[in-house]
């Protein structure tokens, strides 16, 4: 590879990196979004804010999908653990 062709290819990686990262922003919103009717069901069901059973549910279910992937599996529930906290005080503002 020369230098122009690594120039593209730089350019192309960064060009994806940046569809990825505002589809991922977008999922992020809606995943938040979903925070009003999970705590509107919580309050009618008389349900914790917390809800430790769940979170380990989906910890396992992320578990699998991941376990034959070559990805950091550290960082992925790092992610999923700020995605928790980011839903939890999505949540408060309904409650």
């Amino acid at each position: 590879m020369d230098k122009i062709e690594a120039e593209n290819l730089l350019n192309k990686s960064r060009e994806k990196l940046d569809i990825i990262d505002e589809k991922l922003i977008n999922l992020i919103m809606e995943r938040t979004s979903l925070a009003g009717d999970i705590a509107n069901s919580k309050k009618v069901l008389n349900k914790d804010l917390l809800d430790p059973e769940r979170e380990s549910i989906i910890h396992e279910r992320i578990s699998k999908l991941i376990e034959d992937k070559d990805i950091n599996k550290e960082h992925v529930f790092e992610i999923f653990n700020i995605l928790f906290t980011m839903s939890k005080e999505e949540q408060k503002k309904y409650l």
